[in-house]
C-alpha cells in the first residue's frame, strides 16, 4: 500500500478556523474522496497534548493499494479540481504544506 500525506505545518488564526475547517470537511475532502482507486482517506487534526501545541494543524492521508492507482488518481480530472479548490481555503493557513509519499508495511500484533 502507498500513502500520500499532505502535512499542514502551521496554524489557522482563531477567527478563520471555522471557515477553514468547514470548507475542508464539507467541500474539499468530499472531492478528494472521489479520487479513482482511492482505498482509504483519513483526516488527522492536531490537538494539544499536555502543554504542547501541535506543530501540524492537520494532515490528509490518502491510501492506494498500488503505485499505479496513486499515479492514475494524480492525473484524474477530480484531482485537478481538488487542486483548484485549494485557493478557497489554503490562503487562510499560515505555515508550510509538506507532501510525503510512504510505502506501508503492516506489522502483525503480538499477543503476550
Amino acid at each position: 500500500m502507498f500513502v500520500l500525506c499532505a502535512h499542514y505545518l502551521g496554524t489557522v488564526a482563531d477567527e478563520n478556523r471555522q471557515v477553514f475547517d468547514n470548507h475542508v470537511e464539507n467541500t474539499h475532502l468530499p472531492m478528494v474522496a472521489k479520487y479513482p482507486g482511492l482505498a482509504s482517506l483519513r483526516y488527522l487534526k492536531g490537538v494539544p497534548w499536555g502543554d504542547a501545541k501541535p506543530p501540524y494543524y492537520l494532515t490528509f492521508e490518502l491510501g492506494f493499494e498500488t503505485r499505479a492507482n496513486l499515479d492514475n488518481a494524480l492525473q484524474s480530472e477530480i484531482r485537478y479540481a481538488a487542486r483548484d479548490d485549494l485557493e478557497n481555503f489554503v490562503p487562510l493557513f499560515v505555515g508550510e504544506i509538506r507532501h510525503t509519499l510512504y510505502e506501508v508495511a503492516s506489522i502483525a500484533k503480538q499477543n503476550d
